[in-house]
């Protein structure tokens, strides 16, 4: 035990909720909890100096999924949960703006489309099917063809054959919506420490231990709880390696600003590997795990060569051709995925919880995964 005081084991070491992870998923849960009930004690333990993971490093969209997306899901876990999903998707990326508010997350609705080339242009005798599964979340039909714009956005016609618009889609402010969930969890009476990678989680009679791996002076720290909840997505099987989460590094690029950009919006093309928008007057641009999913299946924040020259490549060829630009820098964010391309909710004790797999749409979710969690505990 560290050599600690009464004041710290007085007022810093006993809690109702620890959560790992203060990504967005973590802090949500903890705002869940005070919403719910205010006077429930919460502490985050975050590894990193900055949330870890994808909740800081992803593209910034309020999406639910594209119709190839959509159409692939369908044919993988059948449709009714795959239109569950989208309505997890659209509620919780609705949570989230109550909770913050839109100017808080820098929020933007120019509307999302998917590029569709030669090979994918059987998806256009799909748009009514998908309108109709998923009529009773929008209300509206979602999907509708604008493939006038392809010249207007200055996109490659001979790589992009059509373009389908949803006008339900948006985009964040990543970096602005995390500062501001901080705040707002801060402000609810939520402690997050950073740098405390927590370690062993073990079940007392009453109560649950979480070991605090080192502090300043290398020794460990204790903290006890009466729930533990963990949401560290990806990085979960540090902790419970029977939880099967696979990692999955996302590489993304960001350019110059432009002087003449033509389009803003969310983009998608093939199936949602690859994915841009505009961030005022510059090019986010990230994807291409499909093009090496064994390298990218990994917890390791490094670039992979082979997909930064493939977003290279194809910025210049599809969705900039002609256009002078340049790459400012590049980096990867790391996600969780499971077979069934479904988040889950599970319980290592009925004091341990788990939250798994995003599934690459971590900022729709989150709010809703929050939700679902903060239901199945009744002490709160």
């Amino acid at each position: 035990m560290a050599h600690l005081s009464f004041w710290e084991k007085n007022s810093f070491l006993n809690y109702d909720f620890i959560i790992i992870g203060a990504g967005i998923l973590g802090l949500s849960t903890a705002c869940e909890i005070k919403e719910r009930n205010p006077k429930r004690t919460v502490l985050i333990l975050e590894k990193g100096i900055l949330p870890s993971g994808a909740s800081t490093k992803n593209a910034g969209f309020a999406c639910f999924g594209s119709p190839t997306e959509i159409l692939s899901d369908i044919k993988r876990i059948g449709k009714s949960d795959t239109i569950d999903l989208v309505r997890k998707r659209f509620e919780g990326i609705n949570i989230l703006r109550k909770r913050l508010g839109d100017e808080n997350i820098g929020f933007l609705n120019y509307g999302g489309y998917e590029l569709i080339d030669n090979k994918n242009l059987a998806v256009l005798d799909e748009i009514n099917f998908v309108n109709e599964a998923v009529q009773n979340i929008f209300g509206e039909n979602t999907f509708e063809l604008k493939s006038e714009r392809i010249d207007e956005f200055g996109f490659d016609a001979s790589n992009v054959s059509e373009l389908i618009y949803s006008r339900f889609e948006s985009q964040i402010d990543t970096g602005l919506m995390m500062a501001s969930l901080i705040s707002y969890a801060a402000a609810l009476g939520v402690r997050i420490i950073n740098g405390c990678e927590a370690g062993d989680i073990g079940e007392k009679e009453n109560f649950v231990r979480v070991t605090a791996n080192k502090n300043s002076d290398k020794e460990k720290i204790y903290f006890d709880c009466k729930t533990v909840i963990i949401c560290t997505n990806a990085f979960t099987n540090k902790l419970f390696p029977e939880f099967k989460v696979t990692p999955g590094r996302g590489q993304v690029i960001i350019t110059k600003p432009l002087q003449h950009l033509k389009f803003k919006g969310v983009f998608h093309f093939d199936e949602g590997y690859y994915y841009f928008r505009n961030f005022e007057n510059r090019v986010i641009f990230g994807g291409g795990r499909n093009i090496d999913f064994e390298n990218e299946t990994t917890t390791a924040f490094e670039s992979n060569e082979k997909i930064l020259d493939a977003l290279s490549d194809k910025l210049s060829t599809i969705i900039l051709p002609g256009q002078k630009h340049e790459i400012d820098y590049s980096w990867s964010g790391i996600m969780g995925f499971n077979d069934l391309k479904k988040p889950e909710i599970r319980k290592f004790t009925d004091r341990i919880i788990a939250a798994l797999s995003c599934n690459g749409m971590g900022i729709a979710l989150s709010s809703f995964i929050a939700k679902e969690i903060t239901e199945k505990i009744p002490s709160i």
